[in-house]
């Protein structure tokens, strides 16, 4: 039966409506986000722990723990789009020597050696895989007898930061069936939403530090406002710091054809504030 025409025009209008009603909440649905190309295989970490970290010592998937029975926090670093290979990418050891001396049980995932390339510019690789190896961490650490199980923390930097937006959703445990989380997540130069991906998912339930850099043009900071101020008024767990003049890797040196300006002194800054920030999240 054909309707009149108005009708049809008023369908149409109603079918508009409810699709533009509906994308927000699309977009807050993370396996939707995800679509076919959810991995959910993790890697694999070495079985015995270190207790040191030295000039060639080869920190992939691997635990550092510091001298003593414990049992100690622990957490998680989750590298960038760059790896763990190369000089630039010495940071994430500087950053498990950092931890390790604050007294912090120290597993550096390597998402992408295990899997056969090295960086970004080979492959990019999915969210969900990124979810799954810190899930995987996050429960081998939980396994430890000296690591104190309610304090597993996740740090991240770049697209290590997009996974710690992502895991204080509960979606992220619920995509990998676990029932263990994250007492708490840090993003370095990360951002809210990526192209066409909402990172903080609006339903997060841990909490989240945002360090986030005002010149940043690779991951801008730009969606987390007015985001953040909303979620911070709704009761939602999440902090932040902008360092105004701080780009994008900010603790990388040797990478200004990036455009990343290395600072020791925001490096140090972005530190001293996730320390204290895991130390308050208990």
């Amino acid at each position: 039966m054909r309707l009149h025409p108005r009708y049809d025009q008023i369908a149409a209008l109603v079918t508009l409506w409810l699709t533009a009603a509906l994308m927000p909440a699309h977009a807050q649905d993370l396996r939707a986000q995800l679509g076919a190309s959810i991995d959910l295989k993790p890697v694999t970490f070495a079985a015995e722990a270190k207790d040191s970290i030295g000039i060639f010592t080869d920190v992939a998937n691997t635990v550092f723990k510091p001298a003593g029975e414990g049992p100690f926090p622990a957490t998680v670093l989750m590298h960038t789009c760059g790896g763990l290979k190369g000089a630039p990418n010495v940071h994430m050891k500087r950053h498990a020597q950092s931890l390790l001396a604050a007294g912090h049980v120290v597993l550096v995932v390597d998402s992408f050696g295990p899997r056969g390339f090295d960086d970004c510019r080979a492959r990019t690789p999915t969210s969900s895989t990124g979810i799954a190896d810190a899930y995987a961490a996050l429960a081998f650490l939980a396994s430890k007898p000296f690591v104190d199980k309610a304090r597993i923390y996740q740090v991240g930097y770049s697209w290590g930061a997009f996974m710690s937006a992502l895991l204080a959703s509960p979606q992220s445990a619920q995509l990998v069936g676990s029932e263990a989380r994250f007492a708490a997540t840090v993003a370095n130069y990360g951002s809210c939403a990526y192209k066409n991906y909402t990172l903080l998912l609006k339903d997060i339930d841990r909490p989240v530090l945002m360090l986030l850099a005002g010149r940043d043009t690779e991951v801008p900071p730009s969606p987390c406002f007015p985001l953040l101020d909303e979620m911070k008024a709704a009761g939602k767990p999440v902090q932040w710091h902008v360092f105004p003049n701080a780009t994008h890797g900010w603790d990388k040196p040797g990478l200004t054809s990036l455009g990343y300006t290395y600072d020791p002194q925001i490096t140090q800054d972005a530190t001293a504030r996730l320390l204290a920030f895991l130390a308050e999240a208990r």
